[in-house]
């Protein structure tokens, strides 16, 4: 994980090329299926159709299942505490209000970046944006990547994705 750490720093870091006084805060949320099925593999493997049985040619699926969201901040100077909770829906901007930003987000930037220049880069998941989370945001004077400017699908440049893509794999490892 060492060698992660380092390249998250890296990554980071090559913000600090463009905007040297800046420190980047990101943030994101995985959710992980506690059913054992993996979302990408949705179909069977079989070396005769016509005689795997039904259960699994034809394996139900509920429409919310249930999954675990688990949630954190990242800079290059450490890790916020990390929220998990069980849900069956996306993340809520009460929630992301409440659990998130107010409880961990908040804590994390006083304890690690209080006379920082920080600016703040959530992904685009709608909850992130709300009027609410953005009125608190600067309320406690928190620079936001403003969603016009924030790319969708930019994993490279999003380390936390390097982070959950580690996790996932192993939560899902034997699987």
């Amino acid at each position: 994980m060492k060698t992660k750490t380092t390249e998250l720093n890296q990554i980071l870091g090559h913000y600090k090329i463009l905007k040297p006084d800046v420190q980047l805060i990101l943030d994101d949320e995985k959710y992980f299926s506690l059913n054992g099925d993996i979302s990408c593999n949705r179909n069977y493997y079989t070396t005769d159709r016509l005689t795997a049985p039904p259960e699994v040619k034809f394996k139900t699926k509920m429409k919310f299942e249930p999954k675990l969201l688990v949630w954190m901040a990242v800079s290059q100077k450490g890790i916020s505490s990390i929220y998990v909770h069980r849900s069956t829906i996306s993340i809520k901007q009460e929630t992301y209000l409440h659990d998130c930003i107010r409880k961990r987000l908040l804590p994390f930037i006083n304890r690690h970046h209080k006379n920082d220049n920080i600016l703040f880069w959530p992904d685009l998941a709608s909850s992130h944006y709300s009027k609410q989370v953005q009125q608190f945001l600067q309320a406690n004077q928190i620079k936001l990547v403003q969603r016009q400017e924030n790319p969708p699908n930019v994993f490279q440049a999003r380390p936390i994705e390097t982070i959950w893509s580690l996790l996932e794999q192993k939560v899902y490892e034997g699987a």
